[in-house]
């Protein structure tokens, strides 16, 4: 699933993945991941893709962490 906007604060289009994927990506727990969705102010939201199907924007995950480790 790609979207025609790109990643906010970025020129990268989205990479979307499961939990489990971008979990393995960012070498996390998904309980972390899931942790970082609500406590986190301004972590991108996941996108609900079906009854069963959460998608996490990968590029959007890690333009966040890089802006929050340059604070």
């Amino acid at each position: 699933m790609v979207s025609k906007f790109p990643v906010q604060g970025t020129d990268q289009k989205p990479h979307y993945a499961r939990a489990k994927a971008a979990c393995a990506h960012f070498q996390i727990a998904r309980s972390t991941l899931w942790q970082w969705t609500k406590s986190r102010h301004g972590f991108p939201q996941p996108l609900k893709a079906g009854e069963k199907v959460t998608l996490f924007d990968i590029n959007a995950i890690d333009a966040f962490l890089k802006a929050q480790a340059a604070k």
